[in-house]
């Protein structure tokens, strides 16, 4: 038995008295009828509810507003099922396979055995979205137990799947009139606050994104709060079509991809310079911090993974072959064959901290939908490095780590964000070892005033980790660099050192990359950029033309020559196009610099010089540019 009241305790720790059996709505009145209309949804007792949720108990409350980050989720989910039942209503025999949230992206996946939806097709379903939106009907939730929601949606094939794998206790259900759906994500009630979207494409998918499963079709689109951060947006996306990696990297002639090996990169002679560029300064920084480069084979025996612990956590991600009618698969991670080269030699307390570190090539099967560029690739090279160490040198070397990343960030000009992620609920091992390894993190972090956020339960599953968000140009946040405190691996490999009292005693491993793919870094690179990299990291530095080659190519050959033997990569320009197209063709490929001879600078023994986006050429002498641009490409020795 309820009194005849509830009391509410609001965030701001005020307190009300409502009337039992309470909906959000009529809370949200209470503190005001303006408030009332901004109020999206609310935190009950910590868990996200519609405003239309009715309260039976005294409960503790907290509103999101429609200008609030967790109510875009929100609106972009109730827009994905409105798409859902718009489909349905305007096309016979479609069946709703899924819907929900992708970064920006709201979606809907179906199937219609009669036809395929297309372009045409989306501005009809447009407009009808709208016109339901300006309609406002009401939206019944509900939530039933499993069972009964197999029974209210038996003719939702798809949704028995869903429902089956659903780990919620019950089940929620929206209806709009008589169509009924399962969603998974609190939904908006006041339809009128979602007219900041746009419907954006109509592609392809599989039920689960495997290929192996039935074709679907997927309508996506994009939705905000506001129509400011929708035009925002749109301006965004105008620009980034400019600086797209994809398309610079094709302008550029840096890597190319075939249909022979989906979502794995070609590179071309330019691209494969920037990445063993990016490789050489990172060889050299670890080479300064007494790492040890090694290489491990890419194809290893299944048991391997079975050993490590990482089968069950990738298996569905990984390439497999028979050798000798045994089960092998290629690396989706270097971590198990640093293990073997540590447990192939006898180490002593003396040796650690041990740095193994390993520009290695991994394979790993992602979806076909969700390949993009070299930001999602099925192989990538990671600059992988594994410490092992004691527990009392986890914190100085966790330190070292982050100044090591820091400055290489720096280099680059990226600002960058922490997080620390802790035990997952799938974790491996003791929890006592957990909690040691998330107290040393942390202390690393307070003890060196280190701002951080806490990610809690993303950790691992073999232990918790420090991550590492750079933000870009754009302002985009871009996860790359962690580092992994590991109690468990050397658990499995049974690894060892020799202690201080001639005993055997477990190493603590240390998981750390800082590039994480030095493919989609490179792409993040290009974006930062906006494809202008700087000169050391540029493929062709120095791009000379000859005015007349029958004249002054055998100058230019010399000056090429001499360039050269300082470690400057040049590009001789000598086609018969005009001198204007050559300059012009120079700045769209983005050269720093371009040498212009004639008969001045040969008789002269000068340099005409271009620098990249500048309009006017610079007179050097030939000892005075050399000096500068080789000062220029040593900047970081």
């Amino acid at each position: 038995m309820f009194e005849d009241n509830m009391k509410i305790e609001l965030s701001n720790n005020n307190e009300l008295e409502v009337p039992q059996e309470t909906t959000l709505f009529h809370i949200a009145k209470s503190i005001g009828n303006s408030f009332s209309k901004k109020a999206a949804l609310g935190y009950v007792n910590g868990e996200l509810k519609e405003i239309t949720y009715v309260i039976k108990e005294n409960s503790k409350v907290d509103f999101i507003t429609y200008e609030d980050k967790e109510a875009e989720e929100s609106i972009k989910y109730t827009l994905a099922f409105l798409i859902s039942y718009v489909i349905q209503k305007q096309f016979e025999n479609i069946k709703i396979a899924d819907l929900g949230v992708d970064n920006n992206s709201f979606y809907c996946d179906f199937q219609n055995p009669i036809k395929n939806i297309n372009k045409n097709d989306l501005k009809d379903i447009n407009k009808a979205l709208y016109k339901l939106i300006e309609s406002n009907p009401t939206i019944e939730i509900s939530e039933m137990s499993k069972e009964k929601a197999k029974v209210v949606l038996a003719d939702k094939a798809y949704m028995k799947y869903h429902i089956e794998h659903n780990n919620e206790e019950n089940i929620k259900i929206a209806k709009i009139g008589d169509y009924i759906s399962l969603i998974t994500y609190p939904i908006i009630s006041n339809l009128t606050k979602l007219k900041n979207y746009k419907l954006k494409n109509i592609s392809s998918t599989n039920w689960l994104r495997d290929v192996n499963n039935e074709p679907l079709q997927r309508i996506s689109g994009i939705a905000f709060s506001s129509r400011e951060a929708l035009e925002d947006h749109e301006l965004f996306l105008e620009k980034y079509e400019n600086i797209n990696h994809r398309k610079l990297g094709k302008e550029l002639n840096l890597f190319t991809f075939s249909d022979y090996a989906p979502g794995m990169p070609f590179y071309k002679h330019n691209g494969q310079i920037i990445r063993l560029e990016l490789q050489n300064l990172l060889r050299k920084l670890q080479f300064e911090e007494d790492y040890e480069e090694v290489y491990t084979p890419f194809i290893m025996n299944e048991s391997l993974w079975k050993d490590s612990g990482h089968w069950d956590h990738y298996k569905d991600n990984m390439y497999f072959t028979d050798v000798d009618d045994l089960k092998y698969s290629l690396k989706p991670m270097n971590c198990p064959g640093h293990m073997l080269i540590y447990k192939n030699e006898h180490h002593s307390y003396r040796d650690l901290p041990i740095r193994m570190a390993e520009f290695g090539q991994v394979h790993r099967h992602e979806l076909s939908g969700s390949l993009n560029g070299l930001f999602r690739v099925r192989t990538f090279n990671q600059d992988d490095a594994h410490i092992y160490i004691n527990k009392k040198q986890i914190e100085n070397e966790i330190l070292n780590v982050i100044n090591l990343i820091d400055k290489v960030y720096t280099i680059f000009g990226f600002d960058y964000e922490i997080e620390l992620s802790t035990r997952p609920d799938d974790y491996m091992g003791d929890i006592n070892l957990w909690n040691f390894a998330e107290t040393s993190l942390e202390n690393v972090l307070k003890y060196n005033n280190l701002k951080y956020t806490l990610n809690e339960k993303d950790g691992a599953f073999y232990g918790p980790k420090i991550d590492i968000h750079i933000k870009d140009a754009l302002g985009r946040s871009h996860q790359c660099g962690t580092i992994q405190l590991d109690f468990q691996m050397p658990e499995k490999f049974d690894l060892n050192y020799i202690n201080e009292n001639n005993e055997k005693e477990r190493p603590v491993v240390i998981h750390r990359a800082i590039y994480g793919s030095i493919d989609r870094f490179l792409g993040i690179l290009l974006e930062h950029y906006s494809g202008k990299l700087p000169l050391w990291l540029s493929p062709n530095q120095v791009n000379i033309i000859p005015v007349n080659n029958k004249l002054h190519l055998h100058h230019v050959s010399r000056i090429k020559k001499l360039l050269k033997s300082k470690g400057i990569r040049v590009n001789v320009d000598n086609t018969e196009e005009k001198m204007g197209y050559k300059i012009r063709n120079a700045q769209i490929s983005k050269i720093p610099y371009t040498i212009v001879i004639g008969d001045d600078e040969l008789n002269n023994q000068t340099l005409s010089v271009r620098k990249y986006n500048e309009n006017k050429n610079k007179i050097y002498n030939i000892d005075e540019f050399v000096e500068k641009i080789v000062s220029e490409k040593n900047v970081f020795n």
